[in-house]
């Protein structure tokens, strides 16, 4: 995926090259190293992976006679950001956890909150100490990082390898930099506004203004996702594979990925979990340009043109099974077309997470204590065609709220308090819209 077109180049033989240099001539070979990295993000910015960006800059701080300064404060901002980013992220606190606590502990519904809570406070802690009191930050970062490395290794959660190395790096070099770190306060003007930087651009991250691999977004999964819809069928972006490294889960690049790899008439769906940034939708049109497109538009299908599938939230899935509800695919790589609610374990705020699972064509809520005021927490579903509401408390006047559902054409209504009349004249509403 280059910044613009431009032919793929093998790097590797070249950067591990520019290493050898390091050893013999530590500065300037430092300095081709990282100019050819930069090189290499320009040809292929699926490169730009976290832990590469790290390794240089910790090669700096052991190289430069000021290495020491900047190496707090990038540690700093490291830890304190990869804490932050967990504790504000959703995803975290329910995916996220739940899969890495299975590296470690069989009982994951008994540990994966409590996991999630300790890795991002303690994370912020270590950032803190760094910031206020560098040395007593030395032994917890050498302990947390060495524990990560452990952690990832084929021992427990044995997954993405390639940043065993980093973490190791980062704890010895983070526990020489902390110990030995000059002062608690910065000394040097340029220090203050070096400290400052650092510590405060990460919160571009939210408004999309930094890459999340600069930005100190590890593990916290609130990224961007991308589906992309084909006459085929569907394809998640993804990573891994024999890369073993994640796709950079950046917007643009998604949409770059797509504007490569897709056949015309093909769309693409851009998830963002960011709450201050909107979903964006594309189509490849014949003459292969991509063209930012409404939802509606994504949604509808034309000649030589698919009808886009929207990408179904991770979060909202695992909310809702561990609420005890069924949902179904047609196929093991497609999206969620139908859903059953529990009713011993229904809660009216179950209902506002099937704004994620917007193909939705079926629900069933029958024997729910569901009411008319609860349903007007249901989002607008595009594609429901079906709501199962028999044995529930519902009477005629859900029938208004329903109507905002485009597609809806059948309403389970037995044992109910909605009326015959009521379902009747829903039937004809229906099939006016249909007819005009």
């Amino acid at each position: 995926m280059p910044v613009f077109e431009l032919p793929q180049i093998p790097f590797g033989g070249w950067l591990l090259a520019t290493l050898v240099v390091v050893l013999i001539q530590p500065r300037w070979g430092l300095a081709l190293h990282i100019l050819s990295l930069l090189i290499s993000f320009v040809f292929d910015q699926y490169r730009t992976q976290p832990q590469f960006i790290a390794l240089a800059v910790l090669m700096l701080v052991l190289i430069e006679d000021n290495g020491i300064v900047i190496g707090r404060w990038f540690l700093a901002t490291l830890w304190l950001w990869a804490g932050l980013h967990k504790l504000l992220s959703p995803d975290w606190f329910t995916h996220a956890a739940w899969d890495l606590v299975g590296g470690i502990a069989t009982d994951r519904a008994a540990f994966f909150q409590p996991f999630a809570w300790g890795v991002g406070i303690g994370e912020v802690t270590v950032g803190l100490l760094a910031i206020f009191q560098p040395r007593w930050a030395a032994i917890p970062a050498l302990l947390m990082h060495v524990g990560i490395a452990i952690f990832l290794s084929p021992l427990f959660y044995n997954h993405n390898v390639s940043v065993i190395p980093w973490n190791l790096a980062t704890g010895a070099v983070g526990c020489w930099v902390m110990w030995n770190a000059p002062s608690v306060r910065p000394k040097f003007v340029w220090e203050w506004g070096l400290a400052a930087v650092l510590l405060l651009y990460p919160a571009g991250f939210y408004i999309g203004w930094v890459d999340h691999g600069v930005a100190s977004v590890l593990y916290s999964n609130h990224l961007p996702e991308g589906l992309i819809t084909t006459h085929q069928g569907t394809e998640t972006v993804q990573g891994w594979g024999d890369l073993k490294v994640p796709f950079p889960n950046e917007r643009r690049l998604l949409r770059i990925y797509f504007e490569q790899s897709a056949p015309p008439g093909s769309k693409l769906h851009i998830d963002d979990q960011r709450s201050l940034l909107p979903d964006m939708y594309f189509v490849k049109r014949p003459d292969h340009q991509v063209e930012e497109i409404s939802r509606q538009e994504f949604l509808d299908s034309t000649i030589g043109e698919v009808a886009g599938i929207e990408h179904d939230r991770r979060r909202n899935r695992f909310l809702l099974a561990r609420a005890g509800a069924k949902m179904l695919v047609r196929d093991e790589t497609g999206p969620i077309y139908a859903v059953e609610m529990d009713p011993s374990r229904f809660r009216p705020e179950l209902l506002e997470l099937l704004e994620g699972i917007p193909n939705i064509e079926q629900l069933n809520l029958a024997g729910c204590p569901v009411t008319n005021e609860d349903l007007k927490r249901l989002p607008t579903l595009p594609k429901l065609q079906g709501i199962g509401l028999a044995d529930t408390p519902v009477s005629d006047s859900a029938i208004s709220e329903l109507m905002r559902h485009p597609e809806l054409k059948v309403i389970e209504f037995e044992g109910s308090e909605m009326t015959m009349d009521a379902i009747l004249d829903f039937e004809r509403q229906r099939s006016d819209l249909d007819f005009s």
